[in-house]
């Protein structure tokens, strides 16, 4: 479960809401804002940490900028895993950070998407590389949001580190996990989740690595089949039921992952 607003592990009634929601929706992974990691943050995420450990929930620190994909950007996000990995070497094993998870979505820059898509994603997948160098042999997983039509679009397949394969393939090799944004409010048909996921499954079963499957819950989003937001806690579990039923035995699932937290909660009625 994505969780974006930092304050919510740093104020203490509402860290104790927060875990005691992923205690009643069975959520064992967050994805928490973590791009200040200066004091007295860093206090606050290693009591958060320690709290969520002791209740078998990981947790990965969260950030992004559609910007870190382009080059003259990679120090920024280079120098946050570094914090990172700063954070971790300096705090105890209960208050170090599970994972390192990043939200890059570079076709957001939408001008230089539509004349330079190439660039864009060759700058990208450079980045995932030095990242993945970077922790290399450090006890830290590393993730991404990927949205799910990378692998749709031939026109989008790529020459990156000797090969020609879709963006998704690339990240795949490179990264430990991928979170695949697949936004739809039902499971089935031919615009599910699950045919959405299902190219990203079968190539992640080939390699070895885990795909979580993303499902949206936010309001007043377009079209609204994106979003579960309006409906009920209950259709979520639904759909989610149906995925779980016809991938979750395959090796590649990795699970769920909800966005967010706070929205979550609203549909939820909690």
């Amino acid at each position: 479960m994505w969780v974006w607003d930092a304050r919510l592990a740093s104020d203490s009634p509402s860290r104790s809401h927060l875990l005691q929601f992923c205690r009643k929706h069975q959520v064992d992974t967050l994805y928490l804002s973590a791009y200040d990691l200066r004091s007295p943050m860093d206090d606050r995420y290693r009591q958060f940490n320690r709290l969520a450990h002791q209740q078998g929930i990981s947790v990965h620190a969260l950030a992004g900028d559609p910007r870190w994909g382009k080059p003259q950007y990679h120090h920024i996000p280079l120098d946050w895993v570094q914090e990172v990995l700063r954070f971790n070497s300096t705090s105890s094993g209960p208050e170090r950070f599970d994972g390192i998870h990043t939200d890059v979505e570079v076709y957001l820059l939408t001008k230089t998407w539509k004349e330079q898509p190439q660039i864009l994603l060759g700058g990208y997948l450079d980045l995932n590389a030095k990242i993945a160098q970077q922790i290399l042999g450090r006890s830290v997983a590393f993730g991404v949001d990927i949205p799910f039509w990378f692998d749709d679009d031939t026109s989008y397949r790529i020459l990156w580190n000797g090969a020609v394969k879709a963006p998704t393939q690339h990240v795949l090799d490179t990264v430990d996990t991928v979170t695949v944004m697949a936004y739809r409010n039902f499971a089935e048909g031919d615009d599910g989740t699950l045919h959405l996921v299902s190219l990203e499954m079968d190539y992640a079963d080939r390699i070895g690595k885990p795909v979580v499957i993303g499902q949206e819950t936010q309001q007043n989003l377009y079209p609204d089949y994106v979003t579960f937001g309006g409906t009920s806690c209950s259709v979520l579990y639904r759909e989610m039921g149906k995925i779980r039923n016809t991938v979750g035995g395959r090796a590649s699932f990795g699970g769920f992952a909800l966005h967010h937290y706070e929205s979550y909660r609203k549909l939820c009625g909690e």
